[in-house]
């Protein structure tokens, strides 16, 4: 049936590739996911007919450019690819779905923030203030589909990690695979951050789109963490040499990275939980025994 389709553009990403895994063994749900050969998000002429030609009520947005050390390279360029992803993409996108009727969830990010306050996580209401190239096209993606004037919800989302196999590497499968290997592994330890489960996320994403929740959410743990207490958690979990782990003070390993990190990108989730239910967003530590348990049924391991 048509109410139950969504649209997920960007469906081979890492967190769509999850969301069509899900979504498609969920009672009801009917995701079509065109990939890049079917649909060239960029062609706004081709995305226009596409969304005229699909019966779908909802469309998730995860199409955009991730990798936030090379999306420097194009700074100030408001004709590049990262800019076009990240932020002409996702203002087009909300306006044809304002004219159709369709319901969007756009995925933004933690780092459309500056990462300075360190007494409270970042609220929905807060200022953004973005500091590399990638988080500053993404803050311009946000408004743009909060300004179209379509039925739409921002998703702002942190650290998303999953056991299973993916081209994109996560902060949890890194840490897995160095120590294991072995080798050492740095953890900032003067950084509050909200990494959340992947599979917590894919069924945020699924309440959000069928509640029709409007405006700014965050998606994230329910508590915070270090890098460097999570990667040890990880060692401790799995009986590994939690020595390998070394601490590191995040001003050191921002000085090491070509683009700018805010270093406190922790997000508040009490909106999602007054909203769309507590039992969600799991807290970091149930997060990771979660994480564990999936590890054990990735087939390459067993």
């Amino acid at each position: 049936m048509a109410d139950n389709a969504v649209v997920v553009l960007g469906g081979s990403g890492l967190v769509g590739s999850r969301v069509l895994e899900l979504w498609a063994e969920a009672p009801g749900a009917r995701p079509i996911a065109p990939t890049h050969a079917d649909l060239d998000v960029l062609d706004g002429d081709a995305l226009e007919t596409f969304l005229h030609q699909t019966d779908a009520p909802v469309v998730l947005n995860l199409a955009a450019w991730a990798d936030v050390d090379s999306a420097e390279a194009e700074r100030g360029d408001q004709h590049g690819r990262v800019y076009a992803l990240n932020a002409g993409h996702p203002g087009r996108l909300a306006s044809v779905c304002g004219e159709l009727g369709k319901y969007l969830v756009h995925v933004s990010t933690d780092y459309v923030f500056d990462g300075t306050s360190a007494e409270r996580p970042y609220r929905e209401s807060d200022a953004t203030h973005p500091l590399g190239w990638y988080a500053q096209t993404k803050a311009v993606g946000e408004r743009r589909v909060l300004d179209s004037g379509a039925r739409a919800c921002v998703a702002r989302i942190e650290m998303p990690f999953t056991a299973r196999t993916h081209p994109r590497r996560d902060f949890a499968r890194i840490v897995l695979s160095r120590l294991e290997a072995g080798e050492p592994i740095i953890g900032v330890e003067d950084q509050r951050i909200t990494p959340v489960f992947l599979d917590d996320v894919v069924h945020a994403l699924r309440l959000i789109t069928e509640e029709r929740f409007t405006g700014i959410v965050h998606v994230a743990a329910a508590d915070w963490t270090t890098p460097y207490r999570f990667a040890r958690s990880i060692a401790h979990r799995l009986g590994l040499n939690t020595g390998l782990v070394h601490p590191e003070q995040f001003q050191v390993f921002a000085a090491g990275r070509a683009a700018r990190r805010p270093q406190h990108s922790w997000l508040d989730v009490s909106l999602f939980e007054e909203v769309l239910g507590r039992q969600v967003l799991r807290p970091a530590e149930a997060q990771l025994d979660a994480w564990v348990n999936q590890l054990a049924t990735v087939p390459s391991r067993s």
